[in-house]
């Protein structure tokens, strides 16, 4: 595993040469529509020479060929593209326009489960602008996300919670590998915001159900991250906030190299100084970190990225214990983290793309509650190499591989003892899967990937399928089916007793209508099954006899074009969610699944001062919470939840230095926000679960030099 590891972290620096004398073929390759055609191969027919086009369609390749070529370049959905060109060492330029092979406008495309989020696409429902200047986001890919259909707007712990699926259910992939922990520590009640800058990010795929085959360890959803390729120039800049401070560098070395810094330190004691807050803090949460990046494009297109980047936390606070004549509890927790991953993505032959990439995550923590100790450290690495190519200009083929070694060392220090366990997982993967045109107005895409466990000594065949048929010019219907499989939490792995995957199987029904830029209507009907879910024998002794499901109707719309400068999109979920699993007694609805939720995300741009207004509401009905006095187990329920925030973002400039000043608003109007209940042993005290502020301002200012 180490062997491969290191292995293919060295295939994208193999592929850095030096140029020769010989003919540089380059261009740029659009769609009939004028669009960008990124990711295809662009090569010479019968000569083993070519590139790839990178996320605006871009191409070069230096051949050593001479004479007359066929220069060739095909894309799934569209007509191949051949001219003939004269090769004599002169720089040549082509600009390929692939035409639909359809007759249909607009290609259809497989859109079962996902939100896509990216500038390389053609028709997306969200951009990374957009996530950046969402209202009661502050800047957080996850929270934006809450936004979104599908997803619960609140919670009093960390993670996102998809269609009725738990918070470690959910997958952050970046650049093809798993990242071990995407979320900062926190402390209990208090739910921790994302490790990463989504300016780090090119694309963002948000996959609610029926993903492909490529991606697994995750039963309810996945967040592809895409990182930024070679940047344009070289700069750097800083930002002031309310909450510390931050300066980045992008650095160009030639044309086709960059290295990349960052460094940051928060502290929010001062914020936390003017933001009352509801819990007793007795160290507010204070960090620093920094990142080193490299890029490079080699001469065939294809592109190299390394990201390490490592994160230190630290923060304490005293909650109040409800049974008489006991102290109040103190909870600290310190963590480190270190995330490195390397990838190359680039064309492998005339007609064949390659990803290979390697990961890995160390993420250790210090809890220490009144004296009883925990010492938690868990490291995961990863290798995986994909291949992909197009068979005809209707019929493409993607495969490829990954392996995990996830270590897991804990320390349990307490009164009268101690426990300590180590775990030690080998799990292994392999995936094909197929995208192709039955005919004009229906596509599909079918799959098979095998997951293999050494801890658990279990292997599971899990089929993947999407269908798309294309109803109108801007309209289609979707469906997907797919079986998911999922290790379980470290936490329940320590005992003797081997487990087995867990499974969901979902099956989801779409339909969407959508001019891009424009207008977005999209309405999806699910049922999530889940089988082998972690069950209690025992308080500490565990199997598989779990079980749950979910059904529900996620519908999502979008207007960017009825008012100028005004956009805005409305969410609204409705989910039916009952589980029997852990240490419920019996079947009950989660209490991190409300049946209805309800978001509107506007957005106002005032072009002649440069000032965008945004703002968000959300809407949640009444969770479920456990009332010891009830023998109805979890069918209490909190007041339904409502929240209102505001921002505003402002660009100008600073001594001839493009400059953004910014500033949001939670929750303005005071309103009362009960997110669960917590009682005394004897069940006859209670406290209500708040958010860490009733309101809260922020404040900021980035500023980019020349």
């Amino acid at each position: 595993m180490k062997i491969l590891f290191v292995l293919i972290a060295f295939i994208g620096l193999a592929n850095v040469t030096f140029a020769q004398t010989s003919t540089t073929v380059q261009g740029k390759v659009l769609d009939d529509k004028g669009k960008p055609v990124p990711f295809t191969n662009v090569y010479l027919k019968e000569i083993f020479d070519g590139g790839v086009t990178d996320d605006e369609g871009r191409f070069s390749f230096v051949t050593q060929a001479t004479g007359k070529a066929i220069l060739t370049t095909s894309f799934v959905g569209y007509k191949a593209f051949e001219q003939e060109i004269m090769l004599n060492g002169q720089p040549l330029t082509i600009n390929p326009v692939l035409k639909p092979s359809s007759e249909i406008l607009n290609p259809v495309s497989i859109t079962a489960g996902a939100f896509e989020a990216s500038d390389e696409k053609k028709a997306v429902i969200l951009k990374p602008l957009d996530i950046v200047t969402t209202a009661g986001a502050d800047g957080d890919i996850y929270g934006a996300l809450r936004t979104l259909p599908g997803v619960s707007p609140a919670n009093d712990e960390t993670g996102i919670f998809v269609r009725g699926g738990e918070a470690y259910e959910t997958k952050t992939i970046i650049d093809g590998t798993i990242v071990l922990q995407p979320f900062f520590s926190s402390v209990p009640d208090v739910p921790a915001r994302g490790r990463f800058n989504p300016f780090q990010f090119k694309g963002t795929t948000f996959s609610t159900g029926g993903y492909s085959a490529e991606y697994g360890q995750a039963l309810s959803s996945v967040l592809l991250l895409n990182s930024q390729d070679l940047p344009s120039r070289s700069n750097y800049s800083a930002s002031i906030t309310a909450a510390g401070i931050g300066a980045t560098r992008t650095q160009l070395l030639n044309e086709n190299t960059a290295i990349l810094g960052s460094v940051g330190y928060s502290n929010l004691n001062p914020l936390f100084a003017v933001n009352r807050q509801n819990q007793d803090w007795q160290e507010a949460p204070i960090g620093y970190g920094g990142t080193i990046g490299f890029r490079h494009k080699d001469a065939q297109g294809g592109m190299y990225k390394t990201q390490v980047q490592y994160q230190y936390g630290d923060m304490a606070v005293r909650f109040p214990n409800l049974d008489p004549g006991t102290p109040q509890t103190n909870f600290r927790n310190k963590n480190e983290n270190i995330y490195l991953n390397s990838s190359y993505r680039g064309g492998l032959g005339k007609k064949w793309f390659m990803y290979a990439g390697v990961s890995y995550s160390r993420d250790g923590e210090f809890i220490n509650i009144d004296g009883f100790e925990v010492d938690n450290t868990e490291t995961l690495m990863q290798a995986k190499v994909t291949l992909s190519r197009d068979i005809t200009s209707d019929i493409s083929i993607k495969f490829g591989g990954e392996l995990h070694q996830f270590n897991g060392d804990v320390l349990r220090r307490f009164v009268g003892g101690s426990f300590d366990g180590t775990l030690l997982d080998n799990y292994g993967a392999a995936y094909v899967e197929t995208d192709f045109f039955i005919t004009k107005r229906f596509a599909g895409r079918v799959g098979l990937r095998l997951d293999r466990s050494q801890l658990l000594d279990d292997t599971r065949l899990s089929p993947r399928a999407s269908l798309a048929y294309k109803t109108g010019q801007n309209s289609q219907v979707s469906v997907a089916y797919g079986q998911f499989y999922q290790t379980p939490e470290p936490e329940f792995l320590y005992q003797a007793d081997p487990l087995d995957f867990e499974q969901a199987t979902h099956y989801i029904l779409n339909y969407q209508w959508m001019i891009a830029n424009q207008r977005t209507f999209r309405v999806e009907t699910y049922y999530k099954r889940y089988e082998s879910l972690i069950k209690n024998q025992t308080a500490f002794t565990y199997n598989n006899d779990g079980t749950g499901f979910s059904q529900g109707v996620d519908v999502f719309w979008r207007d960017q074009k009825t008012v100028k400068n005004l956009d805005y999109w409305l969410s609204y979920s409705y989910i039916k969610a009952r589980r029997n699993y852990r240490n419920y007694p019996q079947e009950a609805t989660p209490d991190f699944a409300p049946e209805h939720t309800l978001s509107a995300v506007i957005k106002y741009q005032i072009k002649s001062i440069n000032t965008r207004l945004g703002m968000t509401y959300a809407f949640a009905a009444g969770r479920t919470y456990f009332n010891p006095n009830n023998d109805n187990f979890l069918s209490d329920r909190t007041p339904h939840y409502h929240n209102f925030n505001v921002n505003l973002s402002h660009n100008t400039s600073i001594a001839g230095n493009f400059t953004v000043i910014f500033a949001s608003v939670n929750n303005p109007f005071g309103i009362d926000q009960i997110l669960d209940y917590r009682y005394s042993s004897n069940g006859q005290t209670r406290i209500a679960i708040k958010p860490s502020a009733l309101r809260s301002f922020f404040i900021g200012m980035f500023i980019s030099f020349r």
